[in-house]
């Protein structure tokens, strides 16, 4: 699983299928005009209070923005092409195992600020320690924490997993579970995950493509780092900007394929590694087949 993490059909040959507050304004009262006489027993306003109030609209998320839509790459053809130069190096990847996605969403919030090594550590020791999320939240307290502590911030990472587990919509007659989710549609999908604290939309977008076969892609360190020194994205754009922009560019059947392989490739090679730092030394690549793509 990709940092953070992240089906659609695979790259050719790779023998997968498809799965305003409200406004008000007056107008100023006339005064009386002047004159020698006495005024009458009762003044009159020259003009009238008048108010008009704008209906506020409706609460509720919206589909975002595409932040760049002159921006053209990258192509679906590039798109393409940095997958077939990819997996040439690195193979295609494996489909990927399929977990719950209560276990995915719980996975993914460990992998956060930590490297993918780690992470997997702690929570395959979470879930030894406490097999069931029912455990979890019955455990004494700091027992999930140590079991997680390899991984980093564990209190933050448990404290957020627990509100999770705690919530109406997640809590069941038995186990907790968000399987339920399968059957609502993308927008449905996001909308209840990203109302969870601590869940962004590149852990949104990793429990969608991974473990629902949604046509997603989520945009990590390697991703974003990578996507800009092939000019995909403007120089300064943010990780959420470069969610909505490659989104929307890249073609869904390759998407699950181009995420795992540029993770892949940004541990690998030292040109397009973040800092020239290689995470996996055992398998630097010499020569890095996306120059001049």
């Amino acid at each position: 699983m990709a940092k953070s993490e992240t089906i659609t059909t695979r790259a050719p040959n790779a023998g997968k299928k498809t799965p305003a507050k409200a406004s008000h304004s007056t107008t100023a009262k006339a005064k009386p005009a002047g004159t020698a006489r006495k005024a009458t027993s009762s003044k009159k306003d020259s003009s009238k209070k008048k108010s008009t109030t704008s209906k506020k609209k409706p609460r509720g998320k919206t589909e975002a923005e595409e932040p760049y839509p002159t921006w053209a790459a990258p192509t679906p053809a590039a798109a393409v092409e940095a997958v077939a130069r990819l997996a040439a190096v690195h193979g295609l990847p494996s489909p990927p195992e399929r977990k719950s996605i209560l276990d995915s969403l719980v996975r993914t919030i460990l992998s956060q600020n930590t490297t993918d090594k780690t992470s997997a550590v702690a929570f395959a020791r979470l879930k030894e320690g406490l097999p069931t999320w029912s455990q979890v939240l019955d455990a004494p307290e700091g027992v999930a924490e140590d079991l997680v502590r390899c991984g980093g911030l564990a209190e933050v990472k448990m404290e957020r997993v627990r509100a999770i587990l705690r919530d109406d919509r997640v809590r069941t007659d038995s186990e907790p579970s968000l399987e339920w989710l399968h059957e609502r549609d993308d927008a449905e999908v996001k909308r209840v995950l990203t109302s969870f604290k601590g869940v962004g939309p590149k852990t949104v977008a990793c429990v969608m493509m991974f473990t629902m076969g949604r046509a997603e892609f989520p945009v990590d360190t390697h991703v974003l780092h990578i996507a800009k020194k092939l000019n995909w994205l403007p120089a300064d754009a943010s990780r959420e900007q470069a969610y909505e922009h490659l989104n929307r560019r890249v073609p869904n059947e390759y998407k699950l394929d181009l995420h795992i392989l540029l993770v892949e490739h940004g541990k690998c090679c030292a040109k397009c590694a973040k800092n020239g730092k290689l995470q996996k030394k055992e398998s630097a690549v010499e020569a890095c087949p996306l120059v001049g793509l």
